[in-house]
């Protein structure tokens, strides 16, 4: 009998931390969180094919806390911390290879330190420091490989030491998603942009960046998935940069800027029709934020506003429209 009421209450218990369930028989996983509406509250965790994937906790619709998050097979590949929805504490990302992919620090969601973002063999891509959210010192771009640099840039002169771009990737290469630890081949348009203040490295080392930090959860791998944003940029003389992104469902501009993650995970024969639901949405609408803040700094040179739009694309073709 005391067997019986201590399974009551663990029952009892999961079903308050966890109070809703949304089950995704597709990809064997399940999102499990204590209330969905009218805002996300209280612990949330995924788990595929009963394997804990992701785990936290959201305040008011804000993540809060530790996050952690794995891969397919259990391996550790992201660590942030929140404070109410802000960056607050060290991030940490990793590679499925276990090497670290990014080590940076936020306080009060401001970047501070010094921020390394690493090749899948361990060598320095890119290195530099900030100071309250403003880059400070020497920034530095290395090859794909680590081992030349290639971009060099003075912050506190406002100066480049060196200033040779290389590419970093074409289109069809292949890349290996950190959450399923499948491979897809990444489809590149090959456009050129430019503007009077950019990204260190240019737009295509940005967009190398981004492809090389941005998830690809085990939901949407052999799904089609093509979500728009408007990300305007504000960058001010003092080369402190916020932006501000949104859903954008009209016409492209034709003097649009643009950043495109547009892969290819399978044969079409094995990609899944499925409507992803609207938790499912925001979940990733998170993360693609959350990405963009992590990205490298950027150059003021007299443009204070900036436009750019974001294309995150999963076998689908890429129409701007």
């Amino acid at each position: 009998m005391k067997k019986l009421v201590l399974v009551l209450i663990t029952v009892l218990t999961v079903t308050i931390s966890f109070g809703q369930i949304e089950k995704l028989d597709y990809c064997n996983c399940q999102d499990q969180i204590e209330r969905i509406t009218p805002e996300l509250n209280g612990k949330y965790e995924r788990k595929c094919n009963g394997v804990i994937i992701e785990k936290g906790e959201f305040v008011d619709g804000l993540k809060n806390g530790e996050w952690t998050t794995y891969s397919h097979s259990g391996k550790l590949i992201r660590k942030f911390n929140f404070d109410k929805g802000v960056f607050d504490g060290k991030v940490e990302l990793f590679y499925v290879n276990g090497k670290p992919k990014l080590t940076g620090q936020f306080k009060e969601g401001s970047k501070i330190g010094k921020w390394t973002y690493y090749t899948e063999k361990g060598k320095i891509l890119c290195e530099g420091s900030f100071e309250n959210n403003i880059p400070v010192g020497i920034w530095t771009i290395n090859d794909k490989k680590g081992k030349n640099t290639v971009v060099q840039y003075d912050y506190n002169s406002m100066k480049y030491i060196i200033n040779e771009p290389t590419q970093f990737y074409k289109d069809g290469d292949v890349f290996q998603n950190d959450n399923t630890e499948g491979w897809y081949i990444l489809s590149s348009p090959n456009l050129k942009y430019s503007s009077k203040s950019e990204p260190i490295g240019g737009y295509e080392f940005a967009n190398f960046m981004f492809v090389n930090l941005v998830e690809v959860p085990e939901n949407y791998w052999d799904t089609n998935l093509y979500r728009k944003y408007k990300v305007a940029y504000k960058i001010t003389s003092d080369k402190e940069l916020s932006f501000n992104s949104e859903l954008f469902t009209g016409h492209l501009p034709s003097d649009r800027l643009e950043l495109t993650f547009l892969i290819v995970t399978n044969p079409a024969s094995k990609i899944k029709k499925i409507n992803h639901s609207d938790l499912q949405i925001k979940l990733l609408d998170y993360k693609i934020n959350e990405v963009l803040s992590l990205m490298p700094p950027w150059i003021y040179n007299g443009q204070s506003d900036i436009e750019v739009y974001l294309h995150y694309v999963i076998n689908q073709n890429l129409h701007r429209q």
